[in-house]
């Protein structure tokens, strides 16, 4: 598992000067999906932001904060992250306490993960109750079945399971029960 997560920093370390120009577009009609899920989160975790594409796009949040694994992602996210909190950390093992943040996402990330059932528990575990747990993965890994099955087990109501339109991705939304 350590070996896994080391080849895909290392990956992510050489295309992050690309990464922009190859998925932007592709990128932004996930965002367009996701955004309206996260009106009135306060405080949102973006778990392997890369180069913080959403994050600029989180403007009504007191607190904005980007985790990646790539620290080269992570130089280029800066730039454009404005007041976010940037931190370098692992999706499975994130430096907060339990229920921190209003919302987790999670966009295009658990394909990479070695067991995305942990990672969703994982980001389940740092949202306040009430919150939202919002998933993407590549379709062609894992159908949004699967992401609802990984929400419910860590304890999470399913809201919106299905495919985000003219994207390669699956989409669950979920909520964190009082």
């Amino acid at each position: 598992m350590v070996t896994r997560k080391r080849e895909l920093r290392r990956r992510y370390d050489l295309t992050a000067s690309i990464y922009d120009r190859r998925y932007r577009d592709i990128q932004e009609k996930k965002y367009e999906t996701i955004l309206p899920h996260l009106s009135g989160a306060r405080t949102v975790v973006d778990v392997g932001c890369g180069t913080g594409m959403l994050l600029s796009k989180l403007k009504g949040a007191r607190l904005v904060v980007g985790v990646d694994v790539s620290l080269k992602m992570l130089r280029i996210a800066k730039k454009r992250a404005g007041p976010s909190l940037l931190l370098l950390a692992d999706a499975d093992r994130l430096p907060f306490k339990d229920e921190s943040f209003d919302a987790a996402v999670s966009v295009t990330l658990l394909q990479n993960m070695p067991n995305p059932a942990e990672t969703v528990r994982e980001l389940a575990r740092v949202v306040k109750p009430g919150g939202k747990v919002i998933l993407t993965s590549l379709r062609h890994k894992h159908t949004a079945d699967q992401l609802a099955r990984w929400a419910v087990s860590a304890k999470l109501k399913t809201l919106l399971v299905g495919r985000i339109p003219g994207s390669e991705d699956v989409l669950c939304v979920a909520r964190r029960e009082k």
